[in-house]
């Protein structure tokens, strides 16, 4: 097991809380973490102890980090707010590191809350794959994109930068795949729009952007 000291300025940018409990730097600008709550974090650029090292051991031993004897420590938090403040953290960290978990996208339809806010990137930049919210959809990214627009934010009028994510249907006459205006057409597949069903006769190549009604006779034709 490793560990990792960090400054207690580092966790509140990165909204993460200072549990009491944890060992803390007597003057309370650095505390002692797991290393692995790290990880999800690029610029977390702390080193790194195992837990029985000799180096470890001699900075908590430290008058820096040991109260004098005698002294008495502060009040112990109550357990409620330890456990919800935990829970917290552990929320947080694996919100860093959703991007880089492999989920199909029913999977990532059932844990979209952890995806961030499409919001949260205007001014910075997205990269092809990444997966965010925004108008309470899912949306994946499609290509880089070096600076996020405030006015270019997913929706059918930039599906050249982004695609919703919907639950996955056979594309089977039973169960046809949703469209949604933004969606790539595939030979021999069902499609249904406005309570309407179509089978694509043609693959489109690449996502469409209009109606499956105006697609009649090009891509699809209408299941009676």
């Amino acid at each position: 097991m490793k560990y990792a000291i960090v400054s207690i300025q580092w966790l509140s940018e990165h909204g993460l809380i200072a549990i009491p409990t944890m060992r803390t730097k007597l003057d309370g600008s650095e505390i002692l973490v797991h290393a692995e709550m790290l990880e999800p974090y690029q610029d977390a650029n702390f080193p790194t102890y195992s837990f029985d090292s000799q180096e470890l051991r001699t900075i908590l031993s430290s008058d820096e980090w040991t109260r004098p004897e005698g002294e008495e420590p502060q009040v112990s938090p109550s357990t409620g707010f330890t456990q919800a403040a935990a829970a917290q953290n552990l929320l947080n960290v694996t919100k860093a590191g959703i991007q880089s978990v492999e989920l199909t996208d029913d999977e990532s339809l059932a844990v979209k809350s952890m995806y961030p806010q499409w919001s949260e990137f205007v001014g910075k930049p997205l990269t092809t794959g990444m997966k965010v919210q925004h108008n309470d959809k899912l949306w994946r990214v499609r290509q880089d994109i070096s600076v996020v627009l405030q006015d270019q934010y997913p929706s059918i009028g930039t599906a050249a930068l982004y695609e919703e994510i919907n639950e996955t249907h056979e594309g089977t006459l039973e169960d046809p795949i949703p469209y949604n205006n933004n969606m790539e057409l595939f030979e021999g597949k069902y499609y249904i729009q406005n309570e309407v069903k179509y089978l694509c006769n043609r693959s489109t190549g690449q996502a469409v952007y209009q109606t499956l009604e105006s697609l009649v006779g090009i891509y699809v034709q209408v299941v009676e």
